[in-house]
């Protein structure tokens, strides 16, 4: 799970979230869908909600097309909360202190209100001081990922017979924090070229490496201590307020059970950061950021069979709208006094806010038959068709559709251990880049990214029910993957001149965009376990080997957009000073694919008697070393590390327990997002690496009631 910002970036068998939230070329679409009570979350703003009062969640490996439809790519995420119970009164209060001063609090009260009708509400506040200390103002005031979030949670269910019932859940949140940067928080390195002579043109093919930050202002007075330890005299603010509202109806008749889910969602955001990470200047807009204002509206209607009969099979329907008004702002004086005072949207920031718009329509099935008792066949069919618009006159309205399927076979070699084989399909939809980087020789539309998966696995129940071993091997094809790309471009629009040419004349700028650059094959193993030796011990553990890999034909890059040129002659990857050369990713890795991961865990259960326990849990993630970044530069490595998490729960009663925590116990500094970001400075090309990184060690303690 990477992240940066407010944005979350799952990763998962080979696919990484790169583009996130919402920007100029559209509505950020995911790799990994996050689902939550059944509602498909549309951006990686709103990703990570308040996990409270929780039943399960699943993480479900991809791709998950043909019922969950687009953008479950490579799998899914579905969030499943706690259900109104109908004939008790109940309910807890939890509260938690901890390091960086934190204070939280949550609540539930589950409320019969009548035959057949009851509601859960529950409430909750998080607050802590910044991970990331900004040395710059004394106090705690402008630390970074600092947390201030209210969340609460309405969910009405009514019964009145055995054949139909109806759920109402409100959701609404709240946070407002200090930023770390949309793309990272520090500068941690830079790649500029030298000419072999001054005013030749002709740039040597290696590039010089500085460490640290490599654009800063000329008048900063300190660097960045470390990754937790900064200094940034411009403001920042990542303020979210979130609205759902969802109603679910379910008729149950003697042929067929139907079901009924539709959602209006609201998210409005405004995200903002020391556009030059340092203490210098007041940066050449005293800030950068953007705001979004979105409203989605979903709704489902799904039959499935409800008989004993060889055949069982479900159907549905599924329509998704989104707009999304957003804007890039940034810090100017209003006053007249020199200092940048206020927050406005520029005029190139879209102050008309004309929004970007996503629509959506399915149709899927999918059935499963009982050829014996031992052998069974899955198939299913999912069909998408997408329509775009987006910001501006200058881009075109996007559409496609697409066919996904599954097929599948399960059997069961005993009444403990089923063996099955599937392949199926998925797609991440498509879209459209800028007027801007389309007349410097970008693609105008971005195709859809495609995958097929091949897999084969073991589930198992073991050692009379006290062990679960899970085992699966899987091979994924992704296909016309796309590329978020940093590219040197000519300034002039209208300019067919090569980029090398703009560059001796120093008439370039920067533009990110999107292309289609090839495609990326992934095979591996996963195994996941669980045992219980004794009625008080229960061990778990994971275990993952992952082989993923660009295409050797994945390349980006043209001679009138040139990504990545700061980088040189990398590894032989791009000549420098051929205008038609592009840059090639063969055999490099994507973002956040380590080879290896290891997971174990150890619960123990020590009765104190009288109803009393102790409970010690133990939990140590191992990852071999991968890169946060698609650019498998040094600088964007992240080594191989264990994370160990620890807590012991105190069982003081049957409704009194207290908890005490640590995470990341070690204090590893582990990267969860690296950006190879091109720029030009001095009128030369540059590629900086910037930064997001984990939370540090945090410890805490909480004591909840039950009643």
């Amino acid at each position: 799970m990477g992240s940066s910002g407010g944005e979350v970036r799952p990763a998962m068998r080979g696919a990484r979230t790169n583009e996130v939230g919402v920007a100029g070329t559209g509505i950020a679409e995911q790799i990994v869908g996050i689902f939550q009570d059944g509602i498909y979350v549309p951006t990686t703003t709103a990703g990570m909600g308040a996990f409270v009062d929780i039943e399960r969640i699943e993480v479900l490996r991809g791709p998950q097309g043909t019922l969950y439809g687009r953008n479950t790519f490579a799998g899914s995420i579905n969030v499943i909360t706690n259900r109104p119970v109908m004939d008790d009164v109940e309910g807890n209060v939890k509260v938690t202190t901890g390091a960086y001063n934190r204070s939280a609090y949550e609540a539930m009260l589950n409320l019969p209100m009548a035959d057949g009708l009851a509601t859960r509400l529950v409430i909750a506040s998080d607050r802590h001081d910044g991970y990331i200390e900004n040395h710059f103002v004394p106090g705690p005031s402008d630390d970074l990922r600092e947390k201030n979030s209210f969340y609460a949670r309405s969910v009405t269910r009514y019964e009145p017979s055995d054949t139909f019932n109806a759920t109402f859940r409100l959701d609404y949140s709240k946070k407002d924090a200090n930023s770390e940067a949309i793309w990272g928080y520090q500068q941690i390195a830079g790649y500029t070229l030298t000419e072999t002579e001054p005013g030749s043109g002709v740039f040597n093919p290696n590039a010089t490496v500085t460490p640290g930050h490599v654009y800063q202002p000329g008048d900063v007075e300190r660097d960045d201590i470390g990754p937790y330890d900064v200094y940034r005299n411009a403001m920042s603010l990542d303020k979210q307020e979130s609205f759902s509202a969802t109603a679910t109806l379910e008729w149950y008749t003697d042929m067929v059970d139907i079901k009924w889910t539709s959602n209006y969602s609201t998210l409005n955001g405004k995200q903002f950061y020391d556009n030059d990470y340092s203490d210098g200047g007041l940066d050449f807009v005293g800030g950068f950021g953007r705001e979004d204002d979105q409203k989605t509206i979903s709704t489902e209607l799904q039959f499935s069979s409800n008989d004993d009969s060889p055949l069982q099979w479900i159907a549905g329907l599924y329509y998704f709208d989104q707009e999304a008004d957003w804007a890039w702002i940034w810090r100017e004086d209003t006053t007249g006094n020199g200092v940048a005072d206020s927050l406005v949207v520029p005029g190139w920031g879209n102050p008309d806010y004309d929004p970007h718009t996503s629509n959506s329509i399915a149709a899927f099935g999918q059935l499963r038959y009982e050829v014996s008792d031992d052998l069974r066949l899955v198939g299913g069919l999912r069909y998408n068709k997408d329509d775009k618009s987006f910001t501006g006159d200058t881009i075109p309205d996007w559409d496609d559709s697409s066919v996904l399927w599954k097929a599948a076979v399960e059997f069961d070699q005993s009444d403990d251990v089923m063996l099955y084989g599937s392949a199926s399909t998925g797609v991440r939809t498509g879209g459209a880049n800028d007027g801007r980087v389309v007349s410097r020789g970008a693609d105008q539309f971005y195709d859809n990214e495609q995958v097929t998966s091949y897999e084969l696995g073991m589930k198992s129940e073991l050692l009379d029910g006290e062990m679960r071993l899970n085992v699966s091997a899987f091979l994924n094809k992704y296909d016309d993957v796309k590329a978020q790309l940093f590219a040197v471009a000519c300034s002039d629009s209208s300019s067919t001149m090569p980029v090398l040419e703009c560059v001796e004349a120093g008439t370039t700028q920067s533009f990110e965009y999107y292309e289609n650059g090839g495609s990326i094959d992934t095979t591996g193993v996963e195994v996941d376990m669980q045992w219980y030796p004794t009625d008080e011990l229960s061990l778990s553990g994971t275990f993952t080997w992952l082989d993923a890999e660009f295409s050797d034909d994945y390349a980006v890059g043209n001679e009138l957009l040139r990504p990545l040129l700061g980088l040189g002659n990398i590894e032989g990857r791009q000549d420098i000073n051929d205008n038609n050369s592009q840059f090639s990713f063969a055999g490099w890795s994507p973002a956040m694919a380590p080879e290896y991961t290891i997971g174990l865990g150890a619960t123990y259960e020590i009765d104190l008697g009288d109803g009393a326990y102790l409970i010690p849990h133990l939990q140590v993630s191992y990852s071999d070393d991968y890169y946060a970044f698609d650019i498998n530069i040094p600088e964007a490595k992240v080594d191989a590390h264990a994370i160990v998490d620890a807590r012991v729960s105190w069982i003081i009663a049957e409704n009194v327990q207290m908890d005490f925590f640590v995470k990341n116990l070690t204090n590893e500094e582990v990267l969860t997002r690296a950006v190879v970001h091109s720029q030009i400075r001095d009128a030369k090309p540059l590629n900086s690496v910037q930064a997001n990184w984990n939370d540090p060690r945090t410890w805490g303690a909480s004591i909840k009631y039950t009643f």
